[in-house]
């Protein structure tokens, strides 16, 4: 008689379990894909400023908080290297996070919410934006602040050192991203010619990493372009100046051996948490 209670208890306790993880699938171990990696895209949060590239920091959070619930294990930039370039393993539901830019707000607002967590994420910052500070523009990072937050995990790679922004392309004033076309030259009336956009986006690339290890001692050389804006010129130069990883706007999942990630937009006002989970779950296996 006790025997049969013994297996009768263990049976309810197996139904009960059984329905919890119909009725809460988020609190059981579940693996969304393996040997891939999702990477987040975020830019600027702020409680008031309202734009299409700008989130709260309670919505951020709530983000933070949506990953661990369903199970995705955020990676550091140097294991995501390790994936792609050597193939190296990452956990199952890999993410890592990504800001572009390099405001200030990526030190005042998310980088204690990422603590919190015990999360790591990489800005992709305007190296020119910290060098010399504009006062009219949204504040940047500084030196001291990335070297405060790499001593804890954080990392800080390049998104051109003075290329994100929209030059002229002819004498009407039509508009491209400076990264991609050659530019009006206004003064002399003339386009710049091919050689001369060659070294110019040669120079920018060699100089902001350049300015990366110095302040940084930044040994890997990663490249975010400017506005997703890319050409078969940029990634030639990124190649032969040994950028290991370009870094698009296009979505995506990323698997070992690709030269250009994919990202996946997290950072807009209308991507609720719910909303997050719903794109990154589009790349269950």
């Amino acid at each position: 008689m006790r025997e049969k209670k013994r297996w009768t208890n263990l049976l309810f306790a197996l139904i009960a379990i059984f329905i919890c993880a119909l009725l809460y699938p988020q609190l059981t171990p579940y693996t969304h894909y393996e040997n891939k990696v999702l990477v987040l895209t975020y830019h600027h949060i702020d409680e008031k400023i309202k734009s299409d590239a700008t989130i709260t920091p309670k919505l951020f959070e709530q983000h933070m908080k949506k990953l661990r619930k369903y199970n995705y294990n955020v990676i550091s930039m140097d294991e995501f290297i390790a994936f792609m370039k050597d193939n190296k393993s990452v956990p199952p539901n890999a993410v890592l996070l990504t800001f572009d830019d390099g405001y200030k707000s990526f030190y005042s607002k998310a980088y204690p919410t990422l603590l919190k967590y015990g999360y790591t994420a990489t800005n992709f910052i305007i190296v020119k934006a910290t060098d010399i500070p504009n006062p009219k523009a949204l504040p940047h990072l500084t030196w001291k602040d990335m070297r405060e937050m790499k001593r804890n995990g954080m990392s800080f790679y390049s998104h051109t050192y003075d290329q994100h922004t929209l030059c002229n392309v002819n004498e009407q004033g039509e508009t491209n991203p400076a990264f991609i076309t050659p530019i009006y030259k206004e003064k002399e009336k003339r386009m710049e010619n091919e050689g001369e956009y060659q070294y110019r986006i040669e120079d920018d690339i060699q100089f902001a990493n350049e300015r990366l290890e110095r302040e940084l001692n930044n040994h890997e050389s990663l490249l975010c372009f400017p506005f997703g804006a890319y050409n078969d010129t940029v990634l030639k130069i990124g190649r032969e100046n040994n950028i290991r990883l370009f870094f698009t706007t296009q979505e995506g999942i990323n698997k070992a051996h690709q030269e250009k990630v994919l990202r996946i937009n997290a950072g807009a006002p209308n991507v609720s948490s719910g909303e997050l989970i719903k794109k990154l779950r589009s790349y269950d296996e």
